[in-house]
């Protein structure tokens, strides 16, 4: 299991969120994918993504489908490899 996160930061939230649901509109139709949370910070106008996929090719094959999101181009994703869930 993977987790990737992104971080949005830009003074125009509303162009950033519309630009971030975009490219979760096809999140659902690959195999792999997991759960996806879209998360404004508190007193910033930092934005987070926090998605979960079966591996990183399932990651990728998403990524792949985004083209040219602007606001996925600028933020380089951190991967992290899941040791361990609780629900």
């Amino acid at each position: 299991m993977l987790t990737v996160i992104h971080t949005f930061n830009d003074p125009d939230v509303d162009r950033i969120l519309g630009e971030v649901r975009t490219g979760l509109e096809t999140v659902e139709d690959i195999e792999g994918f997991k759960f996806a949370s879209v998360n404004k910070q508190e007193n910033t106008t930092d934005i987070m993504l926090f998605s979960k996929w079966e591996n990183r090719s399932a990651f990728e094959s998403w990524a792949d489908t985004v083209g040219e999101n602007k606001a996925f181009k600028q933020a380089t994703p951190q991967m992290y490899e899941v040791l361990e869930e609780k629900y």
